[in-house]
């Protein structure tokens, strides 16, 4: 037999809602986010090895331990009990600290890869409860799809999702930490209103008016005023499309195309006037 090898692809996500409660005692938060996969993706390639290893082969990413790719063939192998390694070749595409899922998308592409290697063949439940334990993110995306994550994201509801809507990603050249973003909410005194509600309906009934009335993020009122770099790319964005929306706790933001016409013309538009930015289209897959 000769050396297996295989290739994952790594989805990235978009929150269209997220809804951000109190710190709870044990530091987390609870959240209410409608999360839908794109097809913007990273590609995950491993091969069977001694040991477990990790290259970059294109964009950037953390090396070694610090990603958590690592983590996760650790975790694989040690809930497992198999006794093998991986080497681990990553293709980046998502761009990171973006609150798209990269890094998360990237381990979840390693435990679905190790699951086919191995020949465990561990249910879709199994891997997500695996994933879970590396974070609410790496547990959306073993699941992907559009789910409703609520708790502290470890509750997941399959939603009806729309498949093939267009999007235009862009992000500034600034990143936000998660841990500055939730400490900017925890001292912010009001919240919105939560969306989910009608966010699901709007995606169950394809009611595009709906859905772009029910986008909604807690995190854009005050990192639009902590960043000012977010808040101006918030309005030069909302000037080009009538709705642009911040994805998880930033820096990257996503424009609801009517069709991929529209899609074309708003990413050369943003790709010519801002050069410097991150600019990609993807659509909505389920």
């Amino acid at each position: 037999m000769g050396i297996i090898m295989i290739t994952e692809k790594a989805y990235a996500k978009i929150n269209l809602t997220l809804s951000v409660g109190e710190k709870r005692e044990d530091g987390y938060h609870e959240i209410d986010s409608v999360m839908h996969s794109i097809s913007l993706c990273d590609e995950v390639t491993l091969t069977e090895a001694e040991g477990i290893s990790l290259s970059i082969k294109e964009g950037l990413a953390p090396e070694g331990k610090a990603n958590l790719m690592w983590e996760a063939a650790e975790l694989f192998f040690r809930e497992t009990g198999f006794s093998g390694g991986v080497h681990m070749e990553l293709v980046k595409q998502i761009p990171s600290e973006a609150g798209m899922g990269g890094g998360s998308s990237d381990a979840a592409a390693v435990l679905h890869g190790l699951n086919r290697m191995t020949g465990q063949q561990l249910s879709l439940m199994a891997l997500a409860d695996m994933g879970a334990k590396r974070g609410a993110d790496v547990l959306f995306c073993v699941a992907g799809g559009c789910r409703r994550c609520e708790g502290i994201g470890e509750k997941l509801t399959p939603l009806a999702g729309w498949a093939g809507l267009p999007v235009v990603i862009v992000r500034p050249g600034v990143s936000i930490s998660t841990g500055k973003a939730y400490g900017l909410l925890d001292v912010c005194p009001r919240r919105r209103a939560g969306t989910a509600e009608s966010c699901i309906e709007a995606l169950k009934n394809k009611d595009r008016t709906m859905l772009l009335a029910s986008l909604s993020n807690d995190f854009e009122d005050v990192l639009f005023k902590a960043e000012p770099v977010l808040g101006e790319t918030f309005s030069y964005l909302s000037s080009l499309c009538k709705k642009a929306m911040m994805t998880g706790s930033g820096s990257a933001f996503f424009l609801m195309a009517g069709n991929e016409v529209q899609q074309r013309k708003l990413a050369a538009k943003i790709k010519e006037e801002r050069p410097q930015w991150y600019v990609g289209t993807a659509k909505t897959i389920l």
